[in-house]
């Protein structure tokens, strides 16, 4: 079973097909997951049918990505699966400045989730002061006007839940970071699969979580070979297990776990004869 956050990451890289199989496979082990049962929607329903054919164009901006679109027109960020299916796009997050996009029109989109748009007209200073806190890192602060607007009213509950995932995902990138400073990288790769399972376009969560991989994926490798030398050959093949589980086709740890697997049966037979 992959974990949610590869799920998104796949989806984000086009890989619609692969990405609807394992949502299909994961909801066999999670069968409440709304976020997951929200992208499978994304992809099975008419992009047309869920967000309507009334629509405005939207030239694509420096720092722009299709999950902030969707945060910002149709309420959700996972959104971006049924904006990107909407306007023909391959790889969701592959835009370029300039493209030109198709953006439902505020007064009959939903989000692909099927929460209400919030109208622009509805936004006031309280709402702007949070997302200046979020903006700022000042995370705490946002979660605390977020409660103080949720028990006094007059906002959208979609709204808020939008800025209160969004606080979420920047709390465990702040954590993952501060894990990543401490050297503890097993747990800061963990702090950013949460993040971007909330967030799927937070920065720079998504840029350490691939540097991470690669370094865990290597040093794992590199481990496990030391074990396999002295033929301490189940935590070697536990290593090559968890490099395999953050890349799959990294094939050192394909051809040595092989070989180990190839050891250890011998030498069990030996035992056993």
């Amino acid at each position: 079973m992959r974990e949610l956050g590869r799920i998104i990451e796949m989806l984000q890289d086009g890989q619609y097909g692969e990405g609807r199989s394992a949502l299909q496979a994961y909801l066999q082990h999670e069968p409440r997951s709304a976020v997951a049962k929200g992208l499978l929607r994304q992809l099975e329903t008419d992009p047309v049918q869920l967000l309507g054919a009334a629509h405005e164009a939207y030239e694509v901006r420096p720092g722009d990505t299709l999950g902030g679109i969707a945060a910002r027109h149709l309420g959700d960020p996972l959104s971006f699966v049924a904006l990107a299916r909407y306007n023909g796009i391959a790889r969701p997050k592959a835009l370029t400045v300039g493209q030109m996009l198709k953006l439902p029109l505020r007064s009959r989109a939903a989000s692909a989730s099927g929460a209400a748009v919030e109208p622009a007209e509805t936004r006031n200073p309280r709402l702007q002061a949070i997302e200046d806190d979020l903006a700022a890192g000042r995370i705490d602060a946002a979660q605390a006007g977020i409660a103080r607007l949720r028990v006094e009213g007059g906002v959208p509950a979609e709204r808020l839940t939008v800025l209160a995932q969004r606080a979420r995902g920047l709390q465990h990138q702040q954590r993952g970071l501060v894990l990543l400073q401490a050297g503890r990288n097993e747990e800061a790769y963990a702090a950013f699969e949460q993040a971007l399972c909330i967030v799927p376009d937070l920065e720079p969560a998504g840029r350490q979580r691939t540097e991470l991989r690669k370094r865990l994926v290597s040093d794992y490798h590199e481990a496990a070979v030391v074990h396999y030398r002295n033929q301490r050959l189940e935590e070697a093949i536990g290593l090559w297990d968890k490099a395999l589980a953050l890349d799959p086709a990294f094939e050192p740890a394909r051809g040595y776990r092989t070989r180990a697997l190839e050891l250890r049966r011998r030498l069990r037979a030996l035992d056993n004869s």
